[in-house]
Formats: structure tokens, C-alpha cells, sequence
């Protein structure tokens, strides 16, 4: 009998057709023009490659590409004519030729390179005539020139040993090697002078995290820290200082986790996400908060809001545009600052990311069903109407439609899915339920990578579920799957699996669950809760609680949640077992083995278990992957495994009559 194939599909071919598509991340304004960040798949990269794309709207016929930067992201405008950008495109003989390096786009002159490093360029911020940049640097240098000496030594030396603490990865977002993020003063003025190290002393077990606010006129800086505190734990906070004074830079610590920091346009406050510290029993909470320029004042402003308000951009300097999901989407919330008053701002979709100028902010937007588009707001006019103006991905607008279940619990407490469904329903369709990651997520926006579309087109129903723990449906919904991930989380979305299946136009005998990370495990959780699902798909999921906790990078957030692992018996509570998966259940396991966040070795261990079981279990290993699969190759021999075992156990359209719809 010959193998089922998944070529030549409805699904291959939109799945193929998805992922040629330009993947819209952020737009900025550049004078009347239009800038925007955005990853793309080309020939012969492995890949996918981020470019700065220029459109000008002078004719009828909408956007026109003026200019384009491959390899590049990260903009910063500074002018009509004038903006920053990091690339991987190598500066020249008169810098260190590594990895991202700043660069200065100028209309009308060859693109201008700013700051090279041995290794990446992490980030920057700029403000007034100065950018301020976060390094790679040895972690026993002071200058530049001594940290190019420090490296030549070890080279010559082919040492790569180096002892950890706090962060046991030696690759990670905190360290690389013997070398940290250390900041860098850029000037903007156009002159010679030489990029300068910042001296920001820090104590031993606090490091630089990666993020970088700066206030308009460059006076004053954000920079993110963190630090590892004894058994595993850490905090998050700022480093405010000076650029021109580094020496003065005052440490913020809240009572709070701040990050994700942006400057008001008068330079008075710094606005960052405010993490309440989440113990088990208790879950976290996040508020937008604002940080003095100087550090000596912490406030949260719009209080008391039932969704997550994250600051993302400012009107102006008394008003903050926000991001906070409610239902199934996330929308912008202006938020006045000194009336603490929240209103929310209808973007026509999930709002991915925010830019603003005086009057105006561009949004990218989607929703599980449209792909990513640039809207304007118009910010001044009391109802704020909008304007779509790119539209890159437009051919890829999926044909189907999606339904919003609610199942009501026994408590009657009220718990919502999307229901994923061809056009034209005729008869019972097999079942992909789709857990989501996070766990604090929810099914909002459109996914280039879990994306299901291509399995409608191929007769599939998806359901994707929002069970406790999802964001958008209140503290509430948080605290009741707080430490109780198998317990509360994995019931409550079996539930909402077997209402949804009570629907006649979906077949309850063939069902399959799929995820990743957290999603990947409730995967597992709910082919051990449901009535025989024929198939169970989790990327990077796990089973045993304890061996993920102590192995992982996240070992912080389990503590936070669980508690001790040594001496907290949730661990093991909520630990699966897998011998309560049905044995005539297809279990697919994949990971990617650089994965930190879950290791490698649980799916290993997974496989293992259920091989000996006889389970019907297939493991892919992605060797050069880590917590998720980005390379557009890797993610299409994924796709293609995973429609190949739907085809398999689920098979096509029912050939029973017609049933009615409800």
C-alpha cells in the first residue's frame, strides 16, 4: 500500500502560499512616506530574512517600494529624511567585522555605518545627537581597544571555558562566553569621534537585559537589568542614568518586574510593563507603570483595568497608547496619565505592534483569519477613524470561517474557543484541537507558524480552545490555572473539547490534539482526558514537571509558580502519566535540540516511555532549532509530517449523509 501524501493538497498549497509571504512586523513614518520592518523567505537562506522596506503613496495605485534594506530591523526615525537601523550587512575596513551593526539611512547618500563590533550589536536607543548601544563586550574590559586584546588572547588561546552563575547558559540573552552587554555612546552629530564604553558599574550578580529607552533630547537612558538572586530566582529592573554621566546611573527595583521601557516625548517619564512577582497561589499581574527620568518616582497608571495593559508607544506627553487583550483580541488602549482614564481604540484587529507621531499611529494588525496589515489612526478626532495602507500578505487571506464558541463550566464560569471551519459544511469534518502556548496567551492574531487554514482548506475543523490561564478574560481567569496546569487548565479545556464536539457537523470519533510548548503539553494532558483522540502532536511539550524545572532556563518562572522543586508536591501532582495515553493513539513528539526553555531531553525521555508502552510514537529532532521552529525549510517538513499523520488517522470528509447545522 502506498504511502499517503500530502502533495498536491488544497492545504500543501496554501501552506506553500503562506509561507511566501512578507511577514509584517512594525511600520514607522518617514515624513509623508512609510518605513517597515518585516521578515521575508529568500532563495538559498536558510533563514528567514528581516528587511527595512521604503513605500512612498505619491500615485493612485497605492504604495510604491522606493527603497530596501535586507538583513536589517530595528528603526529608529530621526527625521523626514533620516533614520537608524541595526543590519548584518558588513561596515568596511574601519570596523570590527562581527555580527549586527548600527547603521544611519540618509535620502540621497550611500547608507552610513555608525558602530561595529567583534559580535553583535544588540540593540540601541537614540535621542538629541546621541545613540546609546547595547554591546557584546569581555566582561573584564573598560574600553573598546581592551576588549578587541581580550579577544585576540583567547583566540590565540582557543579557550571557551568559562564559569557560570546565576545564568548557567553560557549562550544566552545575558551572556556569551566570558562576555556581557555593556552599553556604548554613539554620537549622532556626523563627526569622528570614537564610540565610547559607558561605565555603568554593576554589582556581580546583576547583568544588562537587552532593552534600551532614551529620552527625545538624549539627555537620559533606560537601560533593562536583571538580576540572580540565590536558588535559581531573579528580578527585573532599570539602570537610569545619563549618557554623558554613566557614573551617576541610579538602579530601579520596584515591588514590581519592569521592562519593555519607552521614553515620553518630554523626556519626564519612562513607561515600562510593571510584572506583579508571582508566588504559587498567588499569579502575576501585569500594569503599565511609569518611571521618573531620574528614578526616584515608580506609579502605575490606569489602575485597576481588568485586562494586561502593556505601554507600547505615546500620543503625547500626557497620553499612552497601550496594548491589553480582551475576548480573544488585543486592542489599543489610550490611556490618559494623569486622570487615570482608559479608553480603547478599535484597530479593526489584534494589534502587533504601535508606532505614533503627533496626531497619527500606525498599527500593524491581524486576527487568526487576515494576515498582517498597516492601519493608520487617526489620533486627534475624537472616534478615531482608521485606514488600511499596506496590505503585503493580502493573497494569502485564507477562505473559510471562524465562530466563536462559549462553554459554560459547572460553576458557571463562562470559557471561549474559535472554531476554524470551511465555507460550505455539509457533513462531520475530523477534529484538530489547537492548545496554544504561553501558557499566558490566547488565540489573537494570525500565525505564520500555527496557522489553520491549510488544514480547513484540506477538510479539517480546527478548534482552538482558551482555557484558564489564557490573557483577555481577567485576573480571574489567571489565578483559577495558576500552579494547576493539569489539574484546572487541562479539565476545563477537556470540557470545552467535548462541548465543542457536540456540534453535529464535527465527528467526535476523530479528533486530534496538537501544540506546542505549554500548548504541547496540554496536548498531552487532554490524550490523556479525552475520549481517545487518534492523534496527540506536541512540539517541545513535556510530561515531567520536576526534570523540565530543574534543567531549564525558565527554573526562575517555575518557582514563582510551583515553588521549590525538591520540596513542592505540586511537581509531581501535576506531572502527567503518560500510560493514560490510549495505546492505539499516533503520538507525534518533535523538539528543537537547542531548545533551553524545555530540554531536548524530555521529548527524548518521551519517546521512550511511550515507545516501551507500544505506542505508535514518531520523534523529529531539529538539531539547529531552539524553542521554536523558525526556518521556513524546518517548519514546511514539519507541516508535511503532521498532515501526513492527520491524513493517516483522521482520513478525509466523512461519507456519511447530510447532517443539520445548528
Amino acid at each position: 500500500m502506498s504511502e499517503p501524501t500530502t502533495e498536491g493538497t488544497a492545504g500543501t498549497a496554501l501552506f506553500d502560499l503562506i509561507r511566501a509571504q512578507q511577514r509584517l512586523k512594525s511600520a514607522h513614518r518617514l515624513g509623508s512616506r512609510l518605513l517597515v520592518e518585516s521578515d521575508i523567505e529568500r532563495e538559498n537562506r536558510s533563514d528567514l530574512v528581516p528587511f527595512v522596506l521604503g513605500y512612498s503613496f505619491d500615485g493612485d495605485d497605492g504604495p510604491a517600494l522606493q527603497h530596501a534594506h535586507a538583513g536589517a530591523s530595528s528603526v529608529t526615525v530621526l527625521g523626514d529624511d533620516d533614520y537608524l537601523f541595526l543590519s548584518d550587512r558588513r561596515p568596511g575596513a574601519e570596523h570590527p567585522v562581527g555580527g549586527r551593526s548600527l547603521w544611519r539611512h540618509r535620502e540621497g547618500r550611500r547608507p552610513e555605518a555608525l558602530l561595529g563590533t567583534a559580535r553583535d550589536v544588540v540593540c540601541y536607543a537614540a535621542g538629541g545627537r546621541t545613540a546609546v548601544a547595547a554591546v557584546w563586550v569581555h566582561a573584564e574590559a573598560d574600553s573598546l581597544a581592551s576588549d578587541r586584546a581580550l579577544r585576540e588572547e583567547a583566540a590565540q588561546d582557543g579557550l571557551t571555558a568559562v564559569i557560570v552563575g546565576g545564568d548557567l547558559w553560557p549562550r544566552s540573552g545575558h551572556r556569551y562566553g566570558p562576555e556581557v552587554l555593556k552599553l556604548v555612546g554613539v554620537s549622532l552629530d556626523g563627526d569622528a569621534a570614537e564610540p565610547e564604553l559607558l561605565n555603568t558599574p554593576l554589582e556581580r550578580d546583576t547583568l544588562l537585559s537587552g532593552q534600551l529607552a532614551l529620552t527625545p533630547d538624549g539627555r537620559r537612558c533606560a537601560a533593562g537589568l536583571v538580576r540572580f538572586l540565590p536558588g535559581g530566582h531573579r528580578r527585573y529592573g532599570l539602570l537610569v542614568f545619563s549618557p554623558g554621566a554613566p557614573d551617576d546611573a541610579r538602579q530601579v527595583w520596584a515591588d514590581d518586574d519592569l521592562s519593555d521601557t519607552i521614553a515620553s516625548p518630554d523626556g519626564a517619564w519612562f513607561a515600562c510593563t510593571a510584572e506583579r512577582i508571582a508566588v504559587p497561589g498567588t499569579a502575576p499581574r501585569q500594569e503599565a507603570a511609569l518611571v521618573s527620568s531620574d528614578g526616584l518616582v515608580v506609579r502605575k497608571v490606569g489602575r485597576g483595568h481588568r485586562d494586561w495593559l502593556q505601554p507600547r508607544a505615546w500620543q503625547d506627553p500626557k497620553t499612552l497608547l497601550c496594548t491589553g487583550e480582551e475576548d480573544g483580541r488585543r486592542h489599543l488602549w489610550r490611556v490618559a496619565v494623569d486622570e487615570d482614564d482608559v479608553t480603547r481604540i478599535d484597530a479593526g484587529g489584534s494589534v502587533f505592534s504601535v508606532t505614533a507621531r503627533p496626531g497619527e499611529a500606525l498599527v500593524v494588525r491581524s486576527s487568526i483569519a487576515s494576515p498582517p496589515s498597516v492601519v493608520t489612526l487617526a489620533l486627534a478626532t475624537p472616534d478615531v477613524p482608521r485606514t488600511e495602507i499596506l496590505a503585503p500578505a493580502v493573497e494569502a487571506t485564507p477562505r473559510g470561517r471562524m465562530e466563536r464558541l462559549t462553554h459554560t463550566a459547572s460553576d458557571g464560569v463562562e470559557w471561549s474557543s474559535w472554531l476554524c471551519l470551511p465555507e460550505d459544511v455539509d457533513r462531520e469534518l475530523p477534529v484538530l484541537v489547537w492548545c496554544h502556548g504561553g501558557p499566558m496567551l490566547s488565540w489573537t492574531d494570525w500565525s505564520w507558524r500555527w496557522n489553520p487554514w491549510p488544514f480547513v482548506a484540506d477538510g479539517y475543523a480546527v478548534l482552538m480552545p482558551d482555557p484558564p490561564l489564557s490573557v483577555g478574560y481577567g485576573q480571574d481567569a489567571i489565578e483559577r490555572g495558576w500552579g494547576k496546569w493539569t489539574s484546572e487548565v487541562a479539565v476545563v479545556a477537556a470540557e470545552q473539547v467535548a462541548d465543542a464536539l457536540l456540534d453535529p457537523r464535527l465527528d467526535a470519533d476523530r479528533v486530534a490534539v496538537m501544540g506546542a510548548s505549554f500548548g504541547g503539553f496540554l496536548s498531552l494532558a487532554l490524550g490523556t482526558l479525552l475520549r481517545e483522540p487518534r492523534l496527540i502532536v506536541s512540539h517541545c511539550g513535556w510530561a515531567d514537571f520536576p526534570a523540565v524545572a530543574r534543567a531549564c532556563d525558565l527554573h526562575w518562572h517555575w518557582l514563582r509558580e510551583y515553588g521549590p522543586v525538591d520540596s513542592s508536591s505540586s511537581y509531581r501532582s501535576e506531572s502527567l502519566s503518560l500510560e493514560a495515553i490510549p495505546p492505539r493513539t499516533k503520538v507525534l513528539l518533535s523538539h528543537g535540540c537547542e531548545d533551553t526553555h524545555v530540554p531536548v531531553g524530555e521529548s527524548r525521555a518521551m519517546y521512550r516511555t511511550l515507545d516501551t508502552q507500544g505506542v505508535d510514537v514518531e520523534l523529529m529532532l531539529v538539531p539547529d532549532e531552539r524553542h521554536s521552529i523558525l526556518r521556513p525549510a524546518n517548519a514546511a517538513a514539519w507541516h508535511r509530517w503532521v498532515a501526513r499523520a492527520c491524513r493517516e488517522t483522521l482520513g478525509g470528509r466523512s461519507a456519511r449523509k447530510e447532517l443539520s447545522v445548528r
